[in-house]
């Protein structure tokens, strides 16, 4: 690994990331009425609660601590706010719309990282499974909704 300190800036990064989004899918959780969406977003934040375990994993075999202190971008800050809004105006499309860009917003974190170079092997398949899972729910969550709409 040619430049460690950088991909564990980027490591760190998306680690803050994913428990920030953990957050909200939990916040949503507990806030929306509907059981599916529920279920949804409980569903999301088991999963990225799970991300977030091997992340700190990943960090400490590189012999680092996990920090999940950090700054969030403004946009980010937004985006949460955002959520909330459509939480409460129980907007269930636009909310389905803001989990969409989440998701896409997520995978340009993952495909940021993957693009550094000589990232371990292990770190590389830890990464490429969990970008491909938010992928996966993403097609689901674009097919549903077409479906419905």
């Amino acid at each position: 690994m040619k430049d460690p300190n950088k991909i564990l800036a980027k490591l760190n990064g998306l680690l803050i990331y994913t428990h920030e989004v953990e957050k909200i899918y939990i916040e949503a959780y507990n806030s929306v009425n509907d059981k599916t969406l529920k279920i949804f977003f409980k569903e999301r934040a088991f999963e990225r609660s799970k991300f977030g375990e091997a992340l700190r994993f990943e960090i400490k075999n590189l012999n680092e601590t996990p920090k999940l202190l950090g700054s969030l971008s403004k946009g980010f800050y937004k985006t949460r706010m955002r959520f909330r809004n459509l939480i409460l105006l129980q907007n269930e499309d636009d909310l389905l719309e803001q989990v969409f860009n989440l998701k896409k917003e997520t995978i340009n974190k993952y495909n940021e990282l993957l693009m550094q170079m000589n990232l371990p092997l292990h770190l590389c398949k830890t990464i490429l499974k969990q970008r491909d899972s938010v992928q996966a729910t993403m097609r689901t969550l674009k097919r549903e909704h077409a479906f419905v709409a």
